[in-house]
C-alpha cells in the first residue's frame, strides 16, 4: 500500500474507534452523543473504504481517471459552491427576518449533507455528460 493508503486508512480507523468510544462510554464532556458517534463513525468508514477502493484499482492495473475528471471536479465544486451559498443565503435572511434561533448542530450538519450529495450528484451528472 502507498503511504496516503496507510495515512487513510490509519486515520479511518482511529476515527471509528474514538466514535465507538463515545458511543459506548457516553463521556460528559460530549455534548451530543449521538451527533458526535454519527459524524465520526460514518467519516471514518468513508476513509476505510476510499482506501481500500484506491488500493483494489491500483492493484488490478484499472486507469479510472483522465484529465476529464479533473474538469469535471472542478466544474461540480464551483456548482456545488453556487447551490450552498443560495442555500446558506436564504436559510440565513429566513432564520433572521422571522427571528428563529436554532441550535448550530443540526443546521451545520444539513448543510454538510447538502454539500456532500449535491456535489456527488453534480459530479455524476457531468460525468455523464461528458
Amino acid at each position: 500500500m502507498k503511504a496516503q493508503e496507510i495515512a487513510s486508512f490509519t486515520i479511518g480507523i482511529f476515527l471509528v474507534t474514538i466514535g465507538i468510544y463515545i458511543w459506548v462510554y457516553e463521556p460528559i464532556w460530549v455534548s451530543s452523543i449521538h451527533g458526535a458517534t454519527g459524524g465520526l463513525i460514518v467519516a471514518g468508514v468513508a476513509l476505510i473504504l476510499i482506501a481500500l477502493w484506491k488500493y483494489k484499482i491500483r492493484i488490478s492495473g484499472e486507469v479510472k481517471e483522465d484529465e476529464r475528471d479533473y474538469r469535471i471536479a472542478e466544474k461540480a465544486s464551483f456548482k456545488t459552491f453556487q447551490i450552498i451559498f443560495i442555500v446558506q443565503g436564504f436559510l440565513y435572511a429566513t432564520l433572521g427576518i422571522l427571528d428563529i434561533q436554532l441550535p448550530a448542530q443540526p443546521v451545520v450538519g444539513a448543510l454538510f449533507a447538502i454539500t456532500g450529495i449535491s456535489y456527488a450528484g453534480i459530479f455524476w451528472l457531468y460525468r455523464r455528460n461528458m
